[in-house]
């Protein structure tokens, strides 16, 4: 659903967009966005980012995020693949709620960061939905006239660019949206050089900033590719059939309860993370390779979303290393 956005940069901050497939709404009762929120604020919990600004729309959503340590694409990933599991039961749908993968443009914070949180916040002025911003509910522009509690939103840096007051920064603030509420649609705040909007200056440092990760990234890669020693198919089914109680003869057969098809997953995704190909796993477990290249994706995207699956799938990685390191 959300793929790792091509430009991640520590510290970086990013103008985060997603919206329905062919335009559709996403949203259909305040539960729904507030569903959205708190999936939000549960993986800024867990993965630390600021969050300047939101507004969620019928079909599409706006975010203005400052990345820390976790990369956005990953914190997308599990935000939305947390709601669109939660709008499919609820809605008795099944299949992609939302078109493709999210956008995530990288901007230049000092030049851009009032800018773009009046230009989000304006989203429902500029649809024709209220006459004011602060009529709107499902902004964070109330969190910001002190009308709302802030909650996930991290109000004082940029109230802190209009004044050392919070008070008066505030009223600050409010002019500076109100000053913006004719302006329209402003397509310059899209218009990107590799994603990156800023000075040319700013587009070039990120841009060398991030080809140097990438020269590095793929190094180390390669260097773990060299230093893996050979999986042991046969450690890592005894270690798989600990860790989830499980037999082989289960996990490898036709069984389809829900503890199998759990362990089926754990042993999947593990042996991914092994480095294992598909062709190997298939064997392994007697599977045509079609089926488990579908339930490795599912593995896949089963973590991102249940803590308590990926901490199966981390303990038997980690048991396994363990083993391996005490043969050699």
């Amino acid at each position: 659903m959300a793929r790792k956005p091509r430009i991640e940069v520590e510290g970086g901050l990013y103008h985060v967009t997603t919206r329905g497939v062919d335009r559709r709404d996403i949203f259909h009762s305040p539960e729904d966005r507030q569903k959205f929120l708190t999936l939000l604020a549960v993986q800024k919990a867990k993965l630390p980012f600021y969050l300047y600004a939101y507004c969620l729309m019928t079909n599409h959503v706006h975010l203005l995020i400052e990345r820390m340590t976790d990369d956005v694409g990953r914190i997308m990933h599990r935000v939305l693949t947390g709601y669109t599991q939660y709008y499919n039961r609820k809605y008795g749908r099944s299949g992609h709620l939302l078109q493709g993968r999210h956008k995530a443009i990288l901007c230049q914070s000092d030049r851009y960061l009032a800018e773009l949180v009046r230009y989000i916040h304006l989203n429902p002025i500029r649809a024709k939905m209220v006459e004011l911003p602060q009529d709107y509910p499902y902004s964070s522009h109330r969190a910001y006239l002190g009308l709302d509690p802030a909650g996930p939103i991290d109000v004082d840096p940029v109230l802190r660019l209009f004044g050392p007051r919070k008070n008066a920064a505030r009223e600050q603030f409010a002019a500076h949206v109100a000053a913006g509420m004719r302006q329209g649609h402003l397509a310059a705040l899209y218009k990107t050089t590799g994603g990156v909007l800023g000075t040319a200056e700013f587009v070039d440092s990120m841009i060398h900033r991030i080809s140097e990760h990438d020269v590095h990234a793929a190094a180390s890669r390669r260097r773990a590719v060299k230093e893996r020693p050979d999986l042991d198919p046969m450690l890592l089914i005894e270690t798989v059939e600990i860790v989830t109680g499980v037999s082989q003869r289960d996990f490898c057969g036709s069984g389809k309860s829900a503890r199998v098809g759990l362990a089926k997953q754990v042993l999947f995704l593990a042996g991914r993370r092994q480095g294992a190909s598909v062709t190997e796993l298939a064997k392994l477990a007697g599977m045509t390779i079609s089926n488990v290249s579908r339930r490795s994706d599912a593995a896949a995207r089963r973590s991102a979303a249940d803590e308590e699956f990926e901490k199966i799938v981390a303990q038997v990685n980690e048991k396994y290393l363990t083993s391996v390191s005490r043969e050699i």
